[in-house]
């Protein structure tokens, strides 16, 4: 079990990271503004946190828990996949804002993120394409899905995008090769959302 004051590092450097108040961070997460500002800013530090609230806050950011955003993966595994679209990825063409943002409008759980691998090139994915994830929809057979993968040895979840062949994820990459497939259990393998459309900004 984390430290408490570890844990508010963690869910503050990690509204840092992706460029959000912690109020905005919960809401995107899925729960109520208050929830992390609350824990955030108690002078006692005596609040504590549900686990359900941290897994939200890892299922939305991709981030997991056991390292703050910036750190170097654990050994063995790649480069993420993917991550949110944030500030760290410059300023969009205006046309390209325009289109995510008209993609979001009065809908909730709809998020951008930037495709980091080629994990799915062979399906015209390609690194630097925005990736619109509906965290509401449910998958359907040859959906591209946004899907965290647990590693049990570094405890550390990954975020990664692959095609759901039911009840697998699998990789189609003319660079990658053979990437094993990954059984949806919703322990380790879990699905969280489903690919509505692709941007290409340039």
């Amino acid at each position: 079990m984390e430290k408490t004051w570890d844990m508010r590092d963690w869910i503050a450097a990690v509204a840092r990271h992706m460029n959000l108040t912690p109020s905005e961070l919960a809401r995107r997460s899925g729960m109520a503004p208050s929830t992390l500002t609350r824990f955030l800013n108690d002078p006692t530090k005596k609040s504590t946190i549900t686990e359900r609230s941290i897994q939200q806050v890892e299922g939305y950011t991709g981030v997991s828990r056991h390292r703050l955003p910036g750190q170097a993966l654990p050994p063995g595994l790649a480069e993420p996949d993917a991550s949110p679209l944030g500030s760290e990825d410059g300023e969009l063409k205006s046309w390209c804002r325009t289109a995510i943002e008209e993609a979001r409008k009065g809908r909730n759980g709809v998020d951008p993120w930037v495709m980091r691998g080629r994990a799915l090139d062979l399906e015209g994915v390609l690194p630097g394409d925005i990736l619109l994830v509906d965290l509401n929809r449910r998958p359907q057979m040859g959906d591209i899905v946004c899907a965290q993968v647990l590693d049990y040895t570094s405890g550390v979840a990954e975020t990664v995008f692959r095609l759901f062949q039911p009840p697998y994820l699998v990789a189609h990459s003319a660079k990658l090769g053979a990437v094993r497939p990954e059984q949806v259990d919703e322990t380790r393998v879990s699905i969280r959302g489903v690919v509505e459309g692709v941007i290409r900004p340039f």
